[in-house]
Parts: C-alpha cells; sequence; structure tokens
C-alpha cells in the first residue's frame, strides 16, 4: 500500500514478491522519498522472489533469493500528461525504443520475451524525468548493489558513470519496460 504497490495482485497471489526484510525495507525509504519529491508518484513493483528464496523462476535469470526486485518505470501520454500506473497489464513490454544514435544492445536477434518495439502512435511515452529520477533514488540507496538498464536509457539519464548500472546481457530480457534492482 500507499508508495509501493504490486503493478497486479498476481504477483502476490502467484508468490513472486518475496524480498527479505532488509530489501523490504530499503524499497519502503526509497518509496517514501521518491513521493516526498513526486508527490501522488507510486512505484510499482513486478516480479521479485518465489517463497523458497532458492531458485528464479522463468523466465528470470535471478530473482531466487529476494534481493531482486522488478520496478516499473514511468509513462505520460504523448501530449505530456502523468499516467497513473504503467499502460501494460502485468508492468512489462511497454519498451522504449533506442532513438537514432544512441547506442544499442550488442545483441543479435530478439532476446528472451522481447515481443519488439511499440509502434511509433502508441498512446504512452517513457516519462523520461520521473524514470530518471527513480534510478537516481535507488543508486543514493547504500543497499543496491547494481541496476540493470539497456545502454540507451542509461546514456539517456546520463549515468554513463553510474558503475552500479549495467546492462544486464544478450541472454536476459531486454530492460527498457523496467528497472531490475539487486540488493546486497
Amino acid at each position: 500500500s500507499g508508495s509501493l504497490r504490486p503493478r497486479q495482485p498476481g504477483y502476490c497471489w502467484l508468490g513472486r514478491s518475496f524480498v527479505t526484510p532488509a530489501v523490504r525495507t530499503a524499497l519502503t525509504g526509497v518509496a517514501a522519498r521518491y513521493q516526498a519529491a513526486h508527490p501522488g508518484s507510486v512505484i510499482f513493483y513486478m516480479d521479485a522472489s518465489g517463497a523458497d528464496g532458492k531458485r528464479p523462476f522463468a523466465p528470470h535469470l535471478s530473482h531466487g533469493d529476494g534481493r531482486e526486485v522488478d520496478l516499473a518505470m514511468f509513462y505520460r501520454t504523448p501530449a505530456g500528461a502523468a499516467l497513473a500506473q504503467p499502460p501494460t497489464f502485468g508492468g512489462y513490454n511497454s519498451y522504449e525504443p533506442a532513438r537514432p544514435g544512441d547506442p544499442k544492445a550488442p545483441c543479435s536477434g530478439k532476446r528472451p520475451g522481447d515481443t519488439g518495439d511499440p509502434a511509433p502512435d502508441r498512446p504512452w511515452r517513457l516519462d523520461e524525468t520521473r524514470t530518471r529520477d527513480l534510478a537516481a533514488a535507488l543508486l543514493a540507496e547504500p543497499t543496491v548493489r547494481r541496476i540493470f538498464l539497456e545502454p540507451h536509457l542509461k546514456r539517456r539519464f546520463g549515468l554513463e558513470q553510474e558503475s552500479k548500472v549495467r546492462f544486464a546481457g544478450c541472454q536476459a530480457a531486454r530492460h527498457d519496460d523496467h528497472i531490475h534492482v539487486d540488493f546486497l
């Protein structure tokens, strides 16, 4: 409840929302600080870990030990109005395509779960300011170990010098529709 919520109740019902107590404390703290800076904004989480705390579940390569969580990015309408929640049902697959001249992921072909770039006339756009501010709030949290973002968003958000912000690799899902956060 409050400033940190599941994007869909199914993440909880399916047992995909378990985190360690330390991660919960860190996330709720980041969410409270973020909401103070952006009143009315809610941070939505999607997949975290399973209850067993051991194995990742499909399609994830991690998310097994309660220290990883996927957070939704923020979006707006093409006219600039903030959307209250991600434009897709589960929070995933609302990709932000690279712009001409942006660095691209060094992958050939589609990656796991990749549904391709959205149509140019889609009814949403990435809210770069709020999403960049979320990444900055996460980076300010001492217990964040790393964040996965696509190379074009790392550059667009001005995070090239941040060693904690990384490319997840070609075997992993795209990270231009959500922020993967890995805690210590």
